[in-house]
């Protein structure tokens, strides 16, 4: 799916000021405008400046790749990015997290939460008066799917139609796969042990999502589940 530049503004301009807590958050439409602006900021066709914003990082688990994404994508934007490690904030000796989501929103124009629970995000999202993303729960990895999808954008073009296999825990990478997936048309296979299968909810609702007639699968055979892929 290509999207002119202006096509891409128009389509992008809901998203603003909206948080990011779920891959099922955007649109069908948002979500493919939003990997076209990604591929146009790398090859250089289109330029952001974001005047010295500031991205707040609330990680209260570790994390290399996220963080640094985010870290070089605000500095290679013109914003700046502020570690919020709880263990060196006040929230480490028990302040409200509403009181942490007011006072950081005064500071910051966005924040990223990468924390255990999904309820946890949801509070800093319902307190603080800025954007919020998602950088990883137990639940969801909305980023993580979006940079899976932008990989095979690059790599095999328009994603309607694709197929993808991922092979392990059904988990939260797992569920933000099956939903973003299904909202670009996605096949997405998701191969594991009974026991360690998806959440049917979000199985459920990935299927209710899906776009241009793609599929959701959950099997117990990694053969199979690779068999035709174009990624796994």
């Amino acid at each position: 799916m290509a999207f002119a530049a202006a096509g891409v503004a128009a389509a992008l301009s809901p998203l603003t000021g909206r948080d990011y807590l779920s891959s099922a958050d955007f649109s069908a439409a948002e979500t493919a405008s939003l990997l076209e602006l990604a591929v146009q900021l790398k090859t250089g066709d289109r330029r952001i400046d974001l005047g010295n914003r500031v991205l707040g990082l609330i990680f209260t688990k570790a994390s290399t790749r996220t963080r640094v994404s985010f870290q070089v994508a605000m500095a290679r934007l013109g914003g700046q990015t502020v570690d919020l490690n709880p263990t060196v904030t006040q929230l480490g000796r028990g302040e409200p997290l509403q009181d942490t989501a007011r006072v950081l929103s005064r500071y910051c124009d966005v924040l990223a939460v990468r924390t255990f629970a999904q309820q946890e995000i949801a509070d800093y999202a319902y307190w603080a008066t800025v954007p919020v993303i998602n950088a990883l729960t137990d639940l969801e990895h909305p980023c993580q799917a979006l940079a899976d999808f932008l990989t095979m954008r690059e790599t095999h073009g328009d994603l309607a139609g694709q197929t993808l296999a991922y092979i392990g825990d059904g988990n939260n990478v797992a569920h933000s796969l099956m939903l973003c997936g299904a909202l670009l048309g996605v096949n997405v296979r998701i191969a594991c042990p009974e026991e360690f299968e998806p959440l049917p909810g979000v199985l459920d609702q990935a299927r209710s999502m899906a776009q241009h007639g793609a599929s959701i699968e959950v099997i117990s055979d990694p053969v199979k589940a690779v068999s035709g892929a174009q990624a796994v």
